[in-house]
C-alpha cells in the first residue's frame, strides 16, 4: 500500500502546487452522465503457475462470447474543479469441443469477468479563449480499482463415464493514478479532447490513453467517438499459485452523454 499512498500524495501535492487559489464562480455547476460502447481487442500474455497463455482476443470473439457488459461514466465540475467516475464491466463465456471421437468427447469451458472502475479529481490548470474558441488543460489525480476473475472447466466423456473438474481464480488490485485531460471547443458543438493517465499500485501498474471527438446538440445530448487503449500489469504470489498479467484493451470507443 505504500506505493499506492505516495502516488495518491504525489497527486495531491501536484493538484495544489499547480493551482491557484479558486475564484468567485462565474459559471454554474454541471453533471454529465453518459454510456459507452468500448470496442476493443485484447493483446498481451498471462501465466498462471508455470503455465503461460498468449492473449489475442479480437472484438469479432469478444462480441459472439460477451454474456453482459457495461460501460459508463458520470463527471461533475464546478468552477475549475471535476470530479469524474469511470466503471466498465464485461462478462465473457466461451466453450467447446477441444476432441472428440467414437469414445471420447473433452470439452472446456471458460467464463471471465472483468472489472475496473475509477474515480478522479481534476483541477483547471490552463485556459484560452480566442473568440467562440476554447482551450483547456487538466491535471488529474485518483485511484482505479481493478478485478479479474476467471473460472476454468472441463469435462470428458467417454465409455458411459463422465468426469469433470474446474479451476478458478479472482483477482484484484488498486493503482493510483496522475494524469492530464485536455479539451478544445470550436464554438459551433464541436470539440476535441485527449487524456492521458498513468498509474502504480504494490503489485501493479497501468496506462490509458484517449482520444475523442463529439458533437453537442442543442438539447445538451452530446455524441462522440475515438480511441482509447487501457494497458494493465499485475503479478502476485510465487510457486505454483503465481499469476501474472500483462494486457492491453484497445480500439474504438463511441458514446453518448447528456449534461445538466
Amino acid at each position: 500500500m505504500k506505493q499506492i499512498s505516495h502516488v495518491l500524495q504525489s497527486s495531491v501535492f501536484i493538484l495544489f502546487t499547480l493551482c491557484s487559489p479558486l475564484q468567485a464562480e462565474t459559471t454554474k455547476p454541471t453533471t454529465e452522465v453518459g454510456m459507452y460502447g468500448f470496442l476493443n481487442v485484447i493483446n498481451g500474455t498471462s501465466q498462471l503457475g508455470n503455465v503461460t497463455s498468449d492473449l489475442d482476443i479480437s472484438f469479432k470473439d469478444l462480441l459472439e462470447n460477451l454474456d453482459i457488459g457495461f460501460m459508463g461514466f458520470v463527471q461533475h465540475r464546478k468552477g475549475k474543479w471535476s470530479f469524474i467516475g469511470d466503471l466498465f464491466y464485461a462478462d465473457i463465456s466461451t466453450g467447446g469441443n477441444l476432441a472428440s471421437s467414437p469414445i471420447l468427447t473433452l470439452s472446456v469451458d471458460a467464463t471471465i469477468k472483468q472489472t475496473w472502475a475509477a474515480g478522479f479529481v481534476g483541477y483547471e490548470v490552463y485556459e484560452q479563449k480566442s473568440g467562440d474558441t476554447k482551450l483547456t488543460v487538466d491535471v488529474i489525480g485518483g485511484v482505479r480499482y481493478n478485478n479479474l476473475d476467471v473460472e476454468l472447466g472441463a469435462n470428458a466423456a467417454g465409455l458411459g463415464l463422465v468426469t469433470s473438474a474446474s479451476r478458478n481464480r479472482d483477482e484484484n488490485w488498486v493503482d493510483g493514478i496522475i494524469g492530464l485531460r485536455g479539451s478544445y471547443d470550436f464554438g459551433n458543438g464541436w470539440a476535441a479532447s485527449g487524456w492521458l493517465d498513468a498509474g502504480k499500485g504494490n503489485d501493479s501498474s497501468s496506462y490509458q490513453i484517449m482520444a475523442t471527438t463529439s458533437y453537442t446538440f442543442a438539447n445538451n445530448i452530446k455524441v462522440y467517438g475515438g480511441y482509447r487503449a487501457y494497458n494493465m500489469k499485475y503479478s502476485t504470489d510465487a510457486g505454483p499459485r503465481f499469476f501474472e498479467i500483462d494486457a492491453t484493451y484497445s480500439g474504438p470507443i463511441l458514446g453518448a452523454s447528456y449534461k445538466f
